[in-house]
């Protein structure tokens, strides 16, 4: 185990304690060891993609989600099992003439990946193409008035992108934003219409802890409330005296903490998950950090072996 702060960037850099992750999973909650989503250490990935992979090894993750379809996916597959690491899943954006297209389900399949998730909610009114021309603030300004019609129309969606996705031999899944969790008319929630109004057998669902507590909600009354649906968790969490806010830019406005530095209570949320509900778990950092992206997923990996 890893004991000081020396020890830890000395891993980081000789990659010390690659394989040592894949006989380890009792270790963590659930028996589950947790994956990392590559977002947290975009930056890295950028500057070197072998090397950074290597240290991810070091670290002790074994499972990895993507945020994006690497330029060659089948080669990025191979560069990933050379360091020990597995493509569980991988992000991707709706629209569903892109997201559905065959070249996308290739590409995921060349990847390995188990999940095809989607990121982000479409608004019937405004175009993939509309969209990709403004401006974030503009984008901003126009989700807010996102509705509920909205979230019942992107639930059909993703039915329909589910069936798809099945027959490629993966599974569709839905990650929420801060956005989902805003009230709409009547008191529901988007996150909750799209839960609601999927097939189980379609359409999974991933939760970001963060974005649920950003907006106000309790991601362990939603565990509660959806045992059977919610199958993978982002892991992640905030700094205390974070604000309350639903809009698009939510995740730019506070600090993230790597995990047991912030304010969700761990040890509480896994144990009202049932033994074989959760699949899988990702840590993830993004935005402003108390330390770099690298040593703060190391920090968190560190704190979730100990639990």
């Amino acid at each position: 185990m890893i004991t000081s702060r020396r020890e830890l960037l000395q891993s980081l850099g000789a990659g010390a304690l690659g394989a040592v992750a894949l006989s380890r999973c009792d270790a963590f909650p659930l028996g589950l060891a947790p994956g990392l989503q590559l977002w947290s250490i975009k930056e890295d990935l950028a500057r070197d993609e072998d090397a950074t992979l290597r240290k991810i090894a070091g670290i002790g993750y074994c499972e990895l989600e993507h945020y994006e379809m690497p330029k060659s996916p089948a080669d990025f597959r191979r560069q990933c099992e050379r360091h020990g690491l597995k493509l569980v899943s991988s992000h991707f954006d709706m629209p569903m003439e892109q997201f559905g297209s065959q070249k996308t389900i290739d590409g995921a399949r060349a990847m390995g990946l188990q999940y095809m998730v989607v990121v982000f909610p479409m608004m019937r009114s405004l175009s993939a193409a509309a969209a990709q021309r403004m401006s974030f603030s503009d984008l901003s300004v126009a989700y807010e008035k996102i509705s509920l019609d909205d979230y019942k129309w992107n639930a059909e969606q993703l039915n329909a992108l589910g069936e798809r996705v099945k027959k490629a031999g993966m599974q569709l899944g839905y990650h929420n934003h801060a956005i989902d969790l805003k009230k709409l008319q009547g008191g529901a929630a988007g996150f909750d219409t799209l839960i609601q109004g999927t097939d189980p057998k379609l359409v999974v669902f991933e939760m970001d802890c963060a974005h649920v507590i950003h907006a106000g909600a309790d991601p362990i009354a939603y565990l509660q409330k959806y045992p059977d649906r919610i199958r993978m968790l982002h892991i992640k969490d905030l700094k205390a005296g974070y604000s309350i806010s639903t809009t698009l830019d939510t995740e730019d406005k506070d600090t993230d903490a790597a995990i047991g530095g912030g304010v969700i209570d761990w040890r509480l949320l896994f144990g009202v998950i049932k033994p074989g509900n959760l699949q899988h778990w990702f840590v993830e950092h993004e935005g402003k950090m108390d330390h770099p992206h690298m040593e703060s997923i190391a920090m968190s990996y560190q704190y979730l072996e100990r639990m």
